[in-house]
């Protein structure tokens, strides 16, 4: 049976490969625009890895590795190719490739890539080492988010003792990784972890910042990375 297929950014791709997207942008906190999409057979620079299924190029960024990174971490192969010019003809300019892993309608050079990425190698006619972020085990799609309370979260903000907890170490590590807090991740909910959670209470424009996690903030906080409930 064919997967059921939509557009991002005005590229076709099948719906399973749209979500696995979504939860890597959700987890940059950013944008990622597709510059080609699946299903796109005869682009002689893709070497057909289009042609089928999963597949999708995505503009670089300020930070390329960390997008491929976070793209792995959702269960794509992923690389950023650099531009490449070869007999003084421009073959493509720089991007991000991905291939999601598990995909049912990966083309056969689609294929051979994912087995490249599992043998920690570039996914290129070469055969080169791979120079990103190396994940073990290697995630694949449905990637599983823990579960974080908001009321144990809340208390230990609220308490004048706070204990160590381990939703408040999350708070803490995604506190550093979207707003470069600097905090160390202990899990307790101390005068410089409360500073930084109202920082970022301001930042996503919470009315009354007021240093008492509430659902919102904490799922924008999370998102891609944790479910909150209550």
């Amino acid at each position: 049976m064919a997967m059921k297929r939509t557009t991002v950014d005005g590229k076709v791709v099948n719906v399973r490969t749209a979500q696995m997207l979504k939860r890597a942008q959700a987890r940059l906190g950013l944008d990622l625009y597709v510059v080609q999409g699946s299903y796109n057979s005869g682009v002689g620079a893709s070497g057909g890895t289009h042609d089928g299924g999963g597949a999708i190029d995505l503009s670089p960024t300020n930070n390329p590795q960390e997008v491929v990174k976070q793209l792995r971490a959702v269960g794509f192969a992923a690389w950023y190719r650099p531009e490449l010019w070869r007999d003084g003809k421009r073959v493509w300019g720089s991007h991000i490739h991905a291939i999601a892993v598990g995909d049912a309608e990966l083309s056969p050079s689609a294929a051979s890539q994912v087995t490249d990425y599992f043998n920690g190698r570039d996914g290129l006619a070469g055969h080169g080492p791979d120079n990103g972020y190396r994940f073990d085990p290697i995630p694949q799609w449905p990637v599983r988010r823990p579960v974080v309370s908001l009321a144990r979260v809340k208390k230990q903000f609220e308490a004048n003792k706070p204990r160590k907890v381990l939703g408040v170490k999350r708070v803490q590590k995604l506190l550093n990784y979207r707003m470069n807090a600097n905090l160390k991740t202990d899990g307790v909910a101390g005068p410089k972890t409360r500073v930084a959670y109202k920082r970022w209470e301001v930042k996503i424009g919470v009315a009354k910042p007021d240093i008492k996690p509430g659902k919102y903030p904490l799922q924008k906080l999370f998102a891609g990375w944790y479910i909150v409930q209550k």
